[in-house]
Order: C-alpha cells, then structure tokens, then sequence
C-alpha cells in the first residue's frame, strides 16, 4: 500500500511537472510568435517565426500558431504551415478567463481526437488599436507519452523494490525468530522428559522469557515433589493404624467389630478419594485422557440391570462419538455413583441423557449427563443437602454419604459442574457438565 501511495503520488508529480513545462513551452513559442509578427502600412501581417520545430511544418500534427482578429477567431488571417485550416471542431468560446498578461490556456480536442493544449493572448498591432488574437497550439501526446514511460518504469522499479524487501523481510524475520523456535523445541524436551529446563542462551529480547518459563518449571517440580512427600506421608500414616484396626476386627474379643469395620472401610474410602482428586489435579490441562463416553455407559447399565432386576434402566440420548476428556475410572464413578444413587430411590425406571453443549467463548468443548430417576424427589433444601460430605437423606438405606459429594469433587476438578434438579417424571435429576474432546481432536 505505501509502494502504490509512493507510485500514485510520483506519477501525479511527473504529470504536473510535464504540463507545467509543456505550458513553458508554448509561452516560448508565443514570445518568438509575437516578436516577428509585424502589420504594414496596409494592414497586412507580415513576419513568419523560426521555432525550429519541425512539427510545426508537419500537417495534422497537432503543433500550429494561427493569428485571427478577435471579432473572428475562427478565420485566422496567418497560420503556421503545419495548420489544416479546419477550426470547426474547436470550441468557438473558451470559458477560461485571460490572466493578467492577457493570456489564457485551454485544452480542445482536433477532428482526429488529439487532446491539444492551446495558449492564446489578445495584441494590438497598429495605431487603429486593432485586436488580434494569438494562438499557440501544441499536441499533448508527448506529455502523456513521457508520464507513460515514467509510470512503466516506476512499476519495473517498484515491482523489483517490493520482491526484494520481502524477500529481505523474509530472511530476516526467519533469522528473528529462529530463537523461539528453538525454546519452542526446548520447551517439547521439557514436557518428553528428556531435558530439565531451558538451558541455551538466547537474545536479549527472548531470554526474559525463557527466565520465567525455567522458574515456572521449576515451581511445579517442587509443587509435584512436595504433594508426592506429602501423599507418601499420609500413606505410611495410615497404613499402620488400619492394620492395627482390621485386625483388631478380626479378633474374636473384640467388641463392636462391625462399628470399627465400618469405620475402617469409611476412611480408606475418604482416603483413596483424596488420593483420586489429587491424581484428577495433576493430571488435567496436562496430559490429555480421552474416553469414550457410550460403551462405559451402556457397560455399567447392564450390571444395574442385574443388579437391580426391578428398575428400568434406559438411555435416551448418547452419541457413540461423544468422548470425555478425562480417565476412564473417573467417567465410570461418575456414573456409577449416579446410577446407584437413582436406582436407590426410583420406582419404576432410571432415564439417561448424554449430549454436546455449545462450544463456549474460549473454544472449550463440554458434555452434559444428565441421570433422572421417577422417585419422589427432593426439596430444595434436601437437594443443597445432598452434596454434602458423609450426608444420608435417606438412614434405611445402606451407604456412606460419599456418593454425590464424591461426584461433585470430581466434576470440579475437571472444571465441569454438577446439580440437582427435579425431573419431568417427578423425581430427581442429576445434572453434571464434564469436558470433552472436539471433533477435530479425536
């Protein structure tokens, strides 16, 4: 854009500069015109000038001077050998005003459909104070020949101009940015494991940036290495008091065996749920787990068929190409705990819905479950409760509370969402959002 703006404005330049002289020119030719051209005693002009231009010998050239009185312009009295005498085309009145010098410049066309420029001025030449008008006629075809030759060589310049800077621009921004390609390739060792941190030196503008990306690093290994420490802690921590307490249970003196059994079975259940969220959080926006969503869905509804014989378990939507961004064992709790929590409380069927969400903003793909029983449902202050930790709405039946509130952890640490609704058949609905991956990354 700047090399046609460049280009547009030079040509304009050169095509003013060329009319200017072109103008020059025939001032020039009026001078020498008016300078020999003398009446005698009879009133006839005499004098014929020397331009010493042969155009203005040339017949139909487009050059010629005539010299008309002003109450006849178009009957010129003397003319140059070069003119046809053919005016009729001209333009008989020309609305350009004389300046100040008496002179005027015009732009006519001949018969042929030459542009010709003309230049005329009003002198008297005898004591009678007899007007004549003068006039210089010239062809502008060389003016817009010359500013054609200027413009083709202008491109050919303009054109060999542009292909080498971007050829310059080319090299020079590969050689530039030849450094972030090069982190981009350190930081790929990094996550591959085959190298520590970002260890070659870079420029200036780039080595800022490597700094933070190494300090990052950094900062997650020690993240890692501490909750690794932390997570081997409490395994040593619980492993001896749980062994202490089983065998305790299976001693026959023991009193409230069942109490403690229960109990023992409650904390390793809380202890391997921390363990899943923790393994949930490292492992999520790095390492990207696919799952397909319809044959774990369709596989644990068939052990619920078994299980519970009287209830109805039934899918009403899911696509097989639907795949959960995330473990395996974590879509198969999910499920299962929404499955057995229905089952728990349906009368006759358990309905299951699994569908895509419109992509967000961000370009994040998400699934929806949803997981509706014909029970009696909850009110809303029993549905706040039921996402509570070791909460049983129901003490006839057996379990530990855990079910949803597990559920709820999981969701929230895949970034999803999960609620309770009430369902179109009367019962509950469990709403959970689940990321998942696109078409375009399966």
């Amino acid at each position: 854009m700047a090399l046609l703006i460049t280009g547009v404005i030079l040509s304009t330049m050169v095509l003013n500069n060329e009319r200017r002289n072109f103008q020059q020119l025939l001032h020039a030719y009026m001078q020498n015109l008016m300078s020999v051209i003398e009446i005698d005693q009879e009133g006839n002009l005499s004098g014929s000038p020397d331009f010493g231009d042969p155009r203005f010998v040339e017949l139909s050239s487009g050059w010629f001077w005539t010299i008309a009185r002003t109450d006849s312009p178009q009957k010129p009295i003397a003319h140059s050998a070069s003119f046809s005498g053919n005016l009729a085309e001209l333009p008989a009145e020309v609305t350009t005003p004389f300046d100040a010098d008496f002179r005027r410049v015009s732009i006519v066309a001949d018969p042929s459909g030459e542009v010709l420029m003309q230049l005329e001025t009003q002198l008297t030449l005898d004591e009678d104070e007899t007007l004549f008008q003068f006039r210089v006629t010239g062809n502008t075809r060389d003016v817009d020949m010359s500013v054609a030759k200027f413009n083709r060589t202008l491109i050919q310049y303009f054109l060999l101009y542009c292909a080498g800077t971007i050829l310059v621009m080319f090299f020079l921004i590969r050689l530039g940015l030849r450094p972030v390609a090069d982190a981009t390739d350190a930081l790929h060792d990094v996550r591959q494991g085959q190298s520590q941190q970002l260890d070659d030196f870079y420029p200036a503008e780039i080595q800022p940036l490597v700094d933070e990306i190494n300090a990052l690093i950094t900062t997650n290994r020690s993240i890692v290495e501490r909750a690794r420490t932390q997570v081997g802690n409490l395994a040593h921590a619980l492993k001896t008091p749980l062994a202490v307490i089983v065998n305790e249970v299976r001693s026959p003196n023991a009193d409230q065996s069942e109490l403690i059994a229960e109990q023992a079975d409650l904390m390793k259940s809380q202890v391997q749920t921390y363990l899943d969220r923790a393994r949930i959080a490292a492992q999520r926006d790095v390492i990207v787990s696919r799952t397909e969503v319809f044959p774990i869905l369709s596989k644990l509804l068939r052990v619920m068929q078994r299980l519970v014989p009287e209830t109805e378990f039934k899918i009403l939507q899911c696509d097989e190409d639907i795949i959960f961004r995330g473990e395996q064992q974590d879509l198969e709790e999910i499920f299962g705990n929404l499955l057995e929590n229905a089952s728990r409380f349906a009368r006759n069927s358990v309905l299951v819905s699994v569908h895509d969400l419109p992509v967000e903003a961000n370009g994040v793909s998400q699934l929806q479950i949803e997981v509706e029983d014909d029970g009696a449902g909850l009110s809303q202050e029993q549905k706040d409760s039921a996402l509570k930790r070791g909460i049983r709405l129901d003490e006839s039946q057996p379990g530990s509370g855990l079910g949803l509130a597990i559920v709820a952890d999981i969701a929230t640490e895949y970034g999803g969402s999960f609620k309770l609704e009430d369902s179109e058949t009367g019962g509950l609905k469990a709403v959970i959002v689940l990321p998942k991956l696109s078409t375009s990354t399966k």
